[in-house]
């Protein structure tokens, strides 16, 4: 893929079925360096196998501030790294809305949570965009009320999967309890957190009982209430707007 002069990979996998059940944008952690394709690889292979179209890409690396680098050419940096990110993130989503799908979702690992969240705030009137996070992270582990904000300032369905203590060991800040409370305190009611059943161990396995939670979550909070309100514009009958009097056919 292409954007603003920047070339990069993707990998683009075909649905197995013959209507998709939507799209799926997998965005790898922005730390993942090259690790992004074993980081989305079971995923993107498993959801595809249940009918979605899945389209992964890396990010941009998050930039590291060294000692001897001043603050004013490393905020430059930021600032190009976050218009970067965000630039992939609406070249993807660009490119699944152009195959006429149903519903589109975003998954995003790790510190791409932030970034998805704040394109997502940013482009409100994204239509049918649902985001699943898998151990969400701030872009900077200084600024973590920034997730929150922009959480919190999102209209949409949001599952929230995460696993705590990390396998590394780092605790992460807004951990599970304060995303979780955020939320409520928003009124955000169609947010849903679970904690990653184990087994588990990293991003290089199979992730075989993390793949099947993700389907189920993705069915209970997001296919099925799709399915009903679908249900129910069936079932509801149009009413006669015009005035009495004038209402013949």
């Amino acid at each position: 893929m292409e954007t603003d002069n920047e070339r990069y990979p993707a990998l683009l996998q075909a649905a197995e079925r013959f209507e998709a059940l939507g799209g799926i944008l997998l965005l790898s952690d922005t730390d993942s360096q090259q690790q992004w394709l074993q980081q989305t690889h079971a995923l993107r292979l498993y959801l595809a196998e249940q009918g979605w179209l899945t389209l992964t890409l890396p990010l941009p690396l998050t930039p590291q501030h060294l000692n001897t680098q001043a603050t004013e050419s490393f905020a430059e940096l930021q600032a190009a790294h976050q218009t970067q990110t965000l630039s992939r993130i609406q070249e993807g989503l660009r490119l699944l809305e152009q195959q006429d799908l149903e519903r589109v979702l975003v998954i995003a690992m790790g510190r791409s949570a932030e970034w998805a969240s704040l394109y997502l705030q940013q482009n409100p009137a994204e239509p049918q965009i649902r985001l699943i996070l898998i151990n969400p992270r701030p872009a900077e582990d200084t600024e973590h009320a920034r997730l929150l904000e922009r959480l919190t300032a999102l209209d949409m369905t949001v599952i929230d999967l995460y696993r705590e203590p990390y396998v590394t060991g780092q605790r992460a800040l807004p951990d599970a309890r304060m995303r979780r409370n955020a939320m409520r305190q928003a009124g955000q009611t169609d947010y849903h957190q679970q904690r990653i059943k184990d087994p588990w161990s990293d991003w290089n396995s199979d992730m075989t009982w993390l793949k099947r939670q993700v389907r189920g979550l993705i069915q209970t909070h997001i296919l099925n209430p799709d399915e009903q309100r679908q249900q129910q514009r069936i079932n509801t009958p149009e009413t006669d707007q015009r005035p009495p009097g004038i209402r013949r056919d």
